[in-house]
């Protein structure tokens, strides 16, 4: 007879549920060597080329053809490049200041004796929209197999396979390619088909017969037991099978190679899918958890949840030794009450101590979870990917890259360009329409003060477009330039970061129109000379001009709100610009007191005409902010 029931081989039925079961099967699986295997697979190399993924020095990922040069990524490229003649450096995907594109310049980088061809970080941002995409098309296909994946990072993923390993158990007629099931097998498959079963009852015994089922990678057995004892290791020889036709899929459909962990519980997936590299799978069964966790490259530290200030803690607390801790909380504390006891004795013993992280309310929470981790048990739900309702673009600045109002100009065109890249990619995704509400801008002044600005973000057509992102990010920096900017130059520029970000997503179904999305919001906005959100709005407004649409500045109407947005655009371009260049007495915009120190002068200068360091050509001039507004 089974040790499990029937209610736990059918709870594997529930993707919500599944997890917590004592047959679940989780598999973790990462791409080796990620950013260096999509550079080496766009430019042809082969796994046998030591390729190197470079961000201006540094080395951000190392092929293992580069690794027996004993190349890692603590090392610059310069520092590399001295250890073999072989390296291949590729750097990643860039922006250049002023273009709202990013492209590859292959043969480029801070190696490359030629000046021109430096990519320096001053004039040039880094963009990781090709691993984005190539991290989509990895995702699509665990979609397309799994009911339930959990993108854990870029290159990594949680899938629940459980569902797959019950359809492969109670749907298969060959369990064993090339035999026929044994007989216990067809009633149990009656039984899990007719819903005929009780849930309390135990499962038969494993038949001799289906104990040959093999299994496929590295199954961690130190201790030589069999490797089919019960229904738990069948279910796990049958996700090996799974886990590798989708690793086999990636390889044939993308061409990366991949590493797996198979367990029943996402901390010992991941712990095993890092065990053995490149291109390896490890099995951990439910009986050799425990020897597998005090192989001696674990503590409770490795653990991802326990890896920073809380599991330091522990270990001082509960005075755990600093090798084979898994073991010795297993051993000192064999039941959850007495690690409960100790710990909450522990934390309030040591409450003085003013650097305790650890919440006395939180102890026996907190015990559980060390309990659990331990003995591999901690059980957390593999959580299918959300739409993210933010995203942000940003650079770090060096030297005089952002040295006035037009250099933050040039650099928000740059974020425009890659925020409005990423909204497309996720709407071909999600098959979904995203509009975002709100847009940010944030920048950190030479001084070191931070100063932020936000404003909704009103898009003139049914897609997003960099345009419409410049435009409302222009006026936000040209707000904070003239508020903090103005007779301080000196502690303002050059900047020392500045981003950009949007956020308050809208999101609905990617066959809705805007009108469908908004309603009469949209037909507002039309009315009053808001925007273009919609080629239907605009042909039913376009016959008939309505008096809203009218410039009280230059008392002018419009025929259709898409003139009369062009109209106010103009306006926009010609006060960033003033703002820059200084106004001349004919402008609408001069304050009181502006229109009189002009008559004192008869020239009204602003502190960025008053800076006598011209600018670079890469930078861009003032005279060129028109542009921005300009491009179709």
């Amino acid at each position: 007879m089974s040790q499990f029931k029937w209610k736990d081989l059918t709870k594997l039925k529930n993707p919500n549920l599944a997890f917590e079961s004592p047959l679940s099967v989780l598999c973790h699986i990462d791409v080796n060597c990620f950013y260096a295997q999509v550079e080496a697979i766009r430019c042809g190399y082969t796994k046998d080329d030591p390729v190197v993924c470079v961000q201006w020095n540094s080395i951000v990922a190392v092929s293992y053809a580069a690794r027996k040069y004993g190349i890692s990524r603590m090392v610059t490229i310069q520092e590399a490049l001295k250890k073999t003649d072989k390296l291949i450096p590729i750097h990643t995907a860039v922006f250049k200041k002023g273009e709202d594109f990013w492209q590859y310049h292959d043969g480029w980088g801070p190696w490359n004796p030629d000046k021109d061809k430096k990519l320096p970080s001053s004039d040039y941002k880094i963009s990781l929209d090709p691993y984005r995409r190539e991290s989509r098309k990895i995702f699509k296909i665990f979609t397309e197999y799994c009911d339930l994946a959990e993108k854990a990072s870029v290159d990594e993923v949680f899938l629940d396979i459980a569902r797959l390993c019950l359809q492969s158990l109670m749907g298969s007629e060959q369990l064993i390619p090339g035999r026929e099931n044994p007989e216990i097998i067809k009633p149990m498959q009656a039984k899990f088909k007719d819903e005929s079963y009780e849930g309390n009852e135990f499962l038969p015994a494993v038949p001799e017969e289906l104990k040959q089922l093999p299994f496929i990678g590295d199954v961690y057995n130190p201790e030589n037991l069999p490797l089919i004892e019960d229904w738990d290791d069948v279910l796990f020889a049958l996700g090996s099978r799974i886990a590798q036709e989708l690793r086999d899929e990636i390889k044939q459909s993308l061409g990366y190679t991949t590493s797996c962990g198979l367990a029943s519980t996402k901390n010992v997936c991941k712990l095993a899918s890092n065990f053995k590299k490149p291109d390896a799978q490890t099995i951990i069964k439910n009986s050799c958890v425990n020897a597998f966790l005090d192989n001696g490259k674990f503590e409770i530290t490795t653990f991802w949840s326990l890896g920073g200030i809380l599991g330091k803690e522990l270990i001082q607390i509960l005075q755990l030794p600093q090798q084979g801790s898994n073991r010795y909380v297993r051993e000192k504390w064999p039941t959850r009450d007495s690690l409960r006891t100790s710990l909450s004795k522990a934390v309030r013993d040591s409450q003085s101590t003013p650097s305790t992280v650890i919440d006395a309310t939180r102890t026996n929470e907190i015990a559980d979870k060390l309990y659990d981790l331990v003995r591999g048990q901690y059980r957390v739900a593999v959580t299918p990917q959300t739409i993210v309702k933010s995203m942000m673009a940003n650079k770090n600045m060096t030297g005089q890259a952002c040295s006035g109002l037009a250099d933050c100009f040039s650099w928000l065109e740059v974020f425009a360009g890659e925020l409005a890249g990423r909204v497309h990619e996720l709407e071909q995704e999600y098959d979904k329409v995203i509009r975002p509400r709100t847009i940010h801008v944030l920048i950190r002044a030479k001084s070191g003060d931070t100063h932020s600005k936000s404003g909704p973000f009103i898009q003139s057509g049914a897609k997003i477009n960099s345009q419409d992102l410049l435009k409302a990010g222009a006026k936000l920096i040209a707000e904070l330039d003239a508020k903090f900017a103005r007779g301080k130059e000196h502690s303002f520029y050059p900047l020392i970061n500045i981003n950009m970000s949007i956020s308050n997503l809208d999101v609905a179904d990617g066959r809705k129109s805007v009108l469908d999305m908004f309603g009469n919001q949209a037909s507002v906005q039309v009315r009053q000379g808001k925007g273009n959100v919609g080629k239907d709005s605009l042909a039913s407004n376009a016959h008939k001009p309505p008096r809203e649409n009218w410039c009280d500045e230059c008392n002018k109407t419009f025929e259709t709100s898409r003139d009369f947005q062009e109209h106010a655009d103009f306006h926009i371009a010609v006060a960033l610009s003033e703002k820059v260049n200084g106004a001349n007495g004919s402008s609408g915009r001069l304050t009181f007191g502006e229109k009189r120190l002009l008559m004192r002068s008869n020239t009204l200068e602003t502190p960025n005409k008053r800076r006598s360091k011209p600018k670079s050509k890469t930078a861009g001039s003032s005279s060129d902010i028109f542009k921005y507004f300009k491009k179709g």
